[in-house]
Formats: C-alpha cells, sequence, structure tokens
C-alpha cells in the first residue's frame, strides 16, 4: 500500500491512499476510513482492499496511534483529530467524500461532517458510541463522573480495561488478543483525553447539524450489543443501520468478509 505522511495541527498524519485502477473514473466519491481508539490503518486492510476495486480509499492513523505523531499538547479530543482528518482531505483534494468512522473516530467523522456538510456526501457510522450526554443525570452522576474521576487516578488502566472487556464480547480469541496488546501499549494522557471529549460530546447535535446541510445522508453499520436506549439510531430513527451478526464491537477484525459486505452497503446503497 502507498503510505506517506501528510502535515496537520496535530503533527504528521500517516497516510495510505488507494486509487482505483481502472481506465476510466467510476463517478464514485473517495471514501476516507478513521479508526477508533487504539487502532490503526491496519484495522482496515479487508475493507480498503475491497473499496478500492471501486473508488478512492484513503485511511488515517489518529494522532498518536500507529504511525502518526504524538501531539506535543496531548490534545486528542475528538475536535482535535477531526482537524487532522481534514488537513488530510485538503491535501489530498478529497470532496465531496463517504467518511467512515469507527467507535472514537465516528465521533471525528460526525464533528467534521458536521462543521463541513459540504465535503461529507454520507457518513457511515461503524459501532459508534452512543451520545453519552443523553443519559439520565442519575446515570452520569453514578457511572460517568465516577469513571473520569478514575481515569485521572492510579487506576485508571484497571478502569478502562474493565470497560473494554465488556465492549470485547463476542469477539474473536485473535481479536481480543490483539485490542487488549494495543491497549496496554497506549499511554495515560491520551486515553484520559479522548474518554473525556467522548463523555461530552453531544452526537445527536452534531449529526443534526450535519444532516441539515443539502444531500447528506448518515448510514449505520452495528455490532449486536450497540443496542442502548442512548444508542445514536435510538436517538435518530431516521439513521439506517444494520447490525452484523456474531461479532463484538471491532467487527472488522472479527468477521471481515460480513463487515465489508455489510459496509460496502452502508457505502453505496440507497
Amino acid at each position: 500500500m502507498p503510505t506517506f505522511d501528510i502535515p496537520a495541527p496535530g503533527g504528521l498524519i500517516h497516510v495510505v491512499d488507494l486509487r482505483e485502477e481502472r481506465p476510466e473514473p467510476s463517478g464514485a466519491p473517495p471514501v476516507v476510513f478513521v479508526h477508533g481508539m487504539v487502532g490503526h490503518i491496519g484495522f482496515w486492510t479487508p475493507a480498503l482492499a475491497a473499496s478500492a476495486d471501486r473508488r478512492r480509499a484513503v485511511a488515517l492513523d489518529l494522532r498518536g496511534h500507529g504511525s502518526s505523531a504524538t501531539p506535543h499538547d496531548g490534545d486528542y479530543s475528538i475536535e482535535a483529530c477531526a482537524a487532522d482528518v481534514l488537513s488530510v482531505m485538503d491535501a489530498l483534494g478529497l470532496a465531496p467524500v463517504v467518511l467512515v468512522g469507527h467507535s472514537y473516530g465516528a465521533c471525528v467523522a460526525t464533528e467534521l461532517a458536521a462543521q463541513h456538510g459540504d465535503r461529507v456526501e454520507r457518513l457511515v457510522l461503524v459501532d459508534p458510541p452512543g451520545d453519552f450526554t443523553a443519559l439520565p443525570q442519575n446515570v452520569r452522576d453514578t457511572e460517568i463522573v465516577p469513571f473520569l474521576a478514575l481515569l485521572e487516578s492510579d487506576g485508571w488502566r484497571a478502569a478502562v480495561t474493565a470497560a473494554w472487556d465488556g465492549a470485547l464480547e463476542g469477539s474473536t480469541a485473535a481479536t481480543m488478543a490483539t485490542i487488549r496488546a494495543r491497549l496496554a501499549d497506549m499511554p495515560h494522557a491520551a486515553m484520559r483525553s479522548m474518554y473525556q471529549s467522548m463523555m461530552h460530546f453531544r452526537a445527536v447535535g452534531r449529526l443534526e447539524q450535519y444532516l441539515a446541510s443539502p444531500g447528506t445522508s448518515v448510514r449505520g453499520v452495528l455490532a449486536p450489543m450497540n443496542a442502548w436506549p442512548f444508542s445514536l439510531h435510538n436517538l435518530m430513527p431516521g439513521i439506517k443501520a444494520s447490525t452484523v451478526p456474531d461479532v463484538g464491537h471491532w467487527m472488522m477484525l472479527d468477521r471481515p468478509d460480513a463487515f465489508v459486505a455489510a459496509l460496502e452497503d452502508a457505502i453505496s446503497g440507497a
């Protein structure tokens, strides 16, 4: 895969750019892939290969992930990461695009789309977090606030590991080993910054702002466990979503073929 680095506000961002090899352009908009916490470009390998058969396909490592630079200010917020993705799109001249984001990357993609609806023809959210700001106040007080407090303590890694054990439900043994190993390597500053940003991100409001732009659309590709009252497709019933069976949160690692099929439908389906 052709890879290179692009300057962005957080430092150099590592990118892979696959152009379709057809003699005539297909007319399909490029697709840009944004991974989630602890992920990297390699998580998208089967999806990149499948997409590149039909259209230009681009993926990037978020700041402090994979081969991208670690931000000197320790800012891994959704807004900061969205600015990096926009820098990549600007440098490559990508517009309009289909923007695909997984987990935390779904928040990043949503924020970019809300800010620049004219640049994103379709937003595909792969097992996105729910809107934590939509939780009842008593739940925030008893679950979210204590969790964020633990992130400031020496027990932060145990708290995050316990939370991720739930997200790994339904995953293959290989996926569990991959994710746990990558989580063990993530620095405290990165996890604290991302969680603080995600828990305060008003996802519904940002999606509504994006959908107010002409010609925009949102699709979801979900794991079976993503069925909470604060899940985005439940808060916004107009979002068309499909569920990939027998997978955990990192479905692209669990069942690559099934994920690619569901993703292609979300990218190009009506």
